[in-house]
């Protein structure tokens, strides 16, 4: 088993809990390589076609957040996100093109038995039903082992892995990576909360990092943090992106303070754990997974209001015939 110290939550709100708890600093940002890798080759273009079109943006009292479409009316996110305000004061924004789509949020509840960093898992409630065409992430179906490539979303703000943070997050700028699940454990620290955690750590542009394992490669590898927290970390099965965990925290070796730079971790929970089955279906109200309605018709074309009228207008004049030839009385 794993032991950290240097845990923080990948949450502003909620660092204080995080230092308090093991010892950690607040995160930052998910992160770029080294140079030439930039922040901007990170961004995903918010189109409609993009399949990370359905990680979402929750803003809470001017903080920028992160999560992910489990249902037509339900994101999934990080406890401590939902404990971050009120759901009056939350609103989820997606970009699944030009113009950004935002709803309110009408409940925010987080799993039981959750403690940061423990079960760290909350969904909220959307007003209005995502658009049509907006992807619906599945839980990950396949087994959950070692050495499975992430891909890990969210509107944190951004770096240099080798220099730190240098551009801050935005509900509209969401940006992507990859990273490979090192380790799977039911505790982070002796005496912390058991729970199902997934961990990665942040290598260089080449050789091992210290949770062991190759670099993906320095314009490919990612690490998340704050404006990242509650964001999904995916596996691709075939051409499809299935939801293996929810990403919540950061850590640094030996007890030292996170720099969200190469040799630091990064983790959450592993939310398609069966154990986490239950609540997730009973509060999506069943339809987990579950793609959003299309539209019913759509607008009619042009022709069809002059085919409309027309018939309005016969039925107009035979009931007008029909008065006509009434007899009076």
């Amino acid at each position: 088993m794993i032991r950290l110290r240097g845990l923080a939550a990948v949450c502003t709100s909620v660092a204080a809990a995080g230092l308090a708890l093991l010892g950690g600093a607040p995160a930052r940002a998910l992160m770029a390589g080294a140079s030439p890798d930039s922040p901007a080759a990170r961004v995903d273009a918010n189109l409609a076609g993009s399949r990370f079109a359905g990680v979402a943006a929750i803003s809470i009292n001017g903080g920028t957040y992160s999560g992910v479409v489990i249902a037509p009316q339900y994101v999934l996110t990080a406890g401590h996100v939902a404990a971050a305000g009120a759901a009056s004061q939350m609103q989820v924004v997606l970009n699944p093109g030009a113009t950004p789509w935002t709803s309110a949020v009408i409940s925010a509840t987080t799993y039981p038995t959750y403690n940061f960093p423990g079960d760290d898992l909350a969904i909220l409630q959307l007003a209005t039903p995502v658009p049509a065409g907006v992807p619906v992430y599945p839980l990950y179906s396949g087994t959950i082992r070692t050495g499975l490539t992430l891909w890990l979303a969210g509107y944190g703000a951004s770096g240099n892995g080798n220099v730190g943070v240098s551009i801050g997050a935005s509900n509209t700028v969401k940006r992507t990576g990859e990273n490979a699940l090192d380790q799977l454990t039911a505790q982070l620290a002796s005496g912390g909360p058991v729970s199902s955690y997934f961990l990665y750590d942040f290598d260089g542009p080449s050789g091992n990092g210290p949770l062991g394992g190759p670099t993906l490669g320095n314009a490919v590898e990612t690490m998340v943090a704050v404006g990242d927290s509650g964001g999904p970390s995916f596996v691709q099965v075939g051409s499809a992106l299935e939801l293996l965990g929810i990403n919540t925290f950061v850590a640094a070796p030996n007890g030292q303070s996170v720099t969200y730079t190469f040799g630091d971790y990064g983790g959450g929970i592993v939310a398609a754990d069966p154990r986490f089955a239950s609540w997730l279906k009973t509060t999506t109200q069943g339809t987990l997974g579950e793609s959003p309605p299309n539209d019913v018709d759509g607008p009619l074309p042009a022709w069809s209001y002059l085919l409309l009228g027309g018939a309005l207008l016969a039925m107009g004049q035979r009931a007008g015939s029909r008065r006509a030839r009434r007899p009076h009385a």
